[in-house]
């Protein structure tokens, strides 16, 4: 009795579980979507520093602004100007994909005796004329590092390509 009972109750769950597997997932796996917006254009980024480490607690500025000129095709982004540099040095190209509304950004620059090593992790606006978000750097200099110091962004469009 016990064994008709577990061949009528467990087969048909043995068949859906079997069905199920095979079938799997049919959907293709998503990348990166095709921005509405694009963010060639000339932007002003202004950086408000909110925690500095090692030799650097103290000794920035807490707000620093840069002009800089985006172009962008399809998902790629890239972003020129002078950023935080030593006057002169420039101008610093950072890359980065927009997916979405999420645009990522990393590069360096010169700084004081050393590098400074940066990562933009930004939300555009709607309007796609601003963006908001986060900086983490990291300074390297013949004096000492700075690891993981982060600041605000906020960035505005001043003018479309």
């Amino acid at each position: 009795m016990c064994l008709s009972l577990l061949r009528r109750v467990a087969m048909p769950i043995l068949a859906l579980a079997a069905i199920s597997a095979a079938c799997g997932d049919d959907d293709p796996p998503a990348g990166p979507t095709t921005p509405s917006t694009s963010l060639t254009g000339t932007w002003i980024f202004t950086v408000d520093i909110t925690v500095e480490t090692g030799i650097c607690e103290g000794n920035n500025e807490p707000t620093w602004q840069a002009t800089l000129e985006f172009t962008q095709t399809g998902n790629d982004v890239t972003a020129t100007g002078d950023w935080h540099s030593i006057p002169g040095s420039g101008p610093h190209e950072f890359g980065g994909t927009l997916s979405g509304n999420q645009l990522v950004l990393d590069g360096s620059y010169p700084e004081g005796t050393g590098t400074t090593l940066a990562l933009y992790q930004l939300t555009v606006a709607p309007d796609g004329n601003s963006m908001t978000g986060t900086e983490t750097w990291t300074y390297f200099g013949d004096e000492g590092t700075c690891n993981d110091s982060m600041s605000n962004v906020q960035a505005t469009r001043v003018a479309p390509d």
